[in-house]
């Protein structure tokens, strides 16, 4: 059958670079390929993967436009004002980094970590005392990228941000950045987080 065909080469492809921080791009890819027979009938190798990819961050982004910030010296206005994640506690205890938003929401949550991790909670409701272990080092790849983000519909458009630590921008193996993410009804924009917080405890480590 191409559709089952399809969703195998799918599950067993890597899947990286932009919306991955706040999206589980292949659940939305596996929708399309069970939703439409002729996409299933096109995915037959891993490069048919990339491309479904590139045409579902198309469809999802629409008309807005991606802005990377990450090489400016400049903090973005609307990343200060709407990534929550600047103004995030960070704890070590014992083990363990956790993060604490300081915030108060009800969005769709997802956590991308340890290799095929994936976490997702519909409609999660977030007080400023939840606590968030993003790190720790009795588990498994505990030093590996990982990212959190929420989600909401809003005006018909997916919206949302995150926070990640990614491979560094240098390009040297091993090293790694945090990185945070907004997505507006305008636009997508990638920020290095160091811009405005102290990154040091969450890329701690960390080999990417």
């Amino acid at each position: 059958m191409p559709t089952n065909a399809a969703l195998n080469i799918l599950f067993h492809s890597k899947i990286n670079g932009d919306l991955t921080e706040l999206l589980d791009l292949k659940d939305y890819m596996a929708k399309q390929i069970i939703g439409d027979s002729k996409i299933a009938e096109r995915v037959v190798k891993e490069d048919n993967i990339a491309f479904l990819q590139k045409q579902e961050i198309k469809r999802i982004l629409g008309d807005r436009k991606k802005n990377n910030l990450t090489r400016s010296a400049e903090q973005n206005d609307q990343i200060s004002k709407y990534n929550p994640f600047i103004y995030m506690e960070i704890s070590q205890i014992n083990n363990a980094i956790n993060l604490n938003i300081k915030s108060s929401l009800i969005a769709n949550y997802y956590f991308k970590g340890y290799r095929t991790t994936k976490i997702t909670i519909q409609n999660m409701n977030v007080s400023d005392k939840t606590i968030f272990e993003v790190k720790n080092q009795t588990n498994m790849y505990a030093n590996e990228k990982f990212s959190l983000a929420f989600t909401e519909i809003k005006n018909g458009k997916i919206v949302g941000y995150s926070v990640a630590v990614v491979p560094a921008t240098t390009g040297q193996k091993g090293q790694a950045s945090c990185q945070l993410t907004l997505l507006n009804q305008n636009e997508y924009i990638v920020d290095d987080g160091a811009k405005y917080f102290d990154v040091s405890k969450l890329i701690m480590n960390m080999s990417v």
